[in-house]
């Protein structure tokens, strides 16, 4: 995936998770020692490498300011993104806590955090740092995070296919959509979407057939798809669904979608 920066930023972007990359040291620095002090424009190449696609490029240039200035926050955090770009949460951890002395309020430690510790399955965590994003985009006090609709949860594989889980901090547009899990192939190839949606013609029929949770906190969430420029109505959930309730329905989705699609391929030739 191309990531900017700011790791808060939504984009539809492919889901591209590397299975090995370059080797590299973990973000616990070598001893200090004596160098001239950091420019702006020492980030420069890293961030135009960033911004291009170059990880490997940008990895190797953000190391190399790291060990020169050990502890450096901005570079910390640069690894940090990329190693989650490489599939090595656990290490990234190491780079964002690094980032989180130096940066204690900042939006995009945080979303770093939160996607490291979902991808490590730390769920606590998790949701800790959900509940810091929120916090934030409310009380006004911070500009990335209050211009910023949503958050990525996490980047996840589902047999060939890879996911990245958009959480938004309000419903979203006409249909009301709270989540996006956007799909891509194993090339990084956006497929497509499904969101899950509250819009009003679903509540009035949910509230219809259960009078008595109206006025609740309770919602009908209509499961849909979006690929090849078709949209489609695959179901509902009811009730108040955690994430991981919507993230498990994606994967049993997709997993069957790949038991069809299998069962229905033309027996290979002899």
């Amino acid at each position: 995936m191309k990531r900017a920066l700011a790791v808060l930023l939504l984009a539809i972007s492919p889901c591209l998770v590397v299975a090995a990359g370059p080797q590299h040291p973990i973000c616990s620095p070598p001893m200090p020692r004596s160098s001239a002090a950091l420019e702006n424009s020492d980030f420069a190449n890293v961030r135009s490498d960033l911004l291009s696609g170059r990880r490997e490029e940008a990895l190797s240039e953000a190391e190399a300011i790291l060990d020169a200035h050990p502890g450096n926050a901005e570079a910390s955090f640069m690894i940090g993104t990329l190693l989650l770009d490489y599939g090595k949460p656990d290490e990234a951890l190491v780079c964002f806590r690094n980032s989180q002395a130096a940066w204690p309020g900042s939006t995009d430690v945080h979303a770093g955090l939160l996607e490291a510790f979902a991808e490590t399955g730390d769920r606590k965590d998790r949701d800790v740092e959900r509940a810091i994003l929120r916090g934030y985009h409310a009380d006004g006090r911070h500009p990335s995070a209050t211009k910023t609709p949503g958050i990525v949860i996490e980047r996840f594989h589902a047999g060939d296919k890879g996911i990245e889980a958009v959480e938004y901090f309000d419903p979203q547009g006409s249909d009301h959509v709270w989540y996006r899990f956007t799909v891509s192939d194993a090339k990084g190839v956006v497929l497509g979407y499904y969101a899950f949606a509250t819009d009003d013609q679903d509540q009035a029929a949910y509230h219809q057939e259960h009078p008595d949770i109206v006025g609740s906190t309770l919602h009908r969430f209509a499961l849909e798809s979006y690929f090849a420029g078709t949209s489609a109505m695959i179901g509902t959930m009811d009730g108040a669904p955690t994430y991981d309730d919507f993230r498990n329905r994606i994967v049993s989705v997709l997993q069957s979608e790949s038991d069809t699609a299998s069962s229905s391929a033309p027996p290979k030739s002899k």
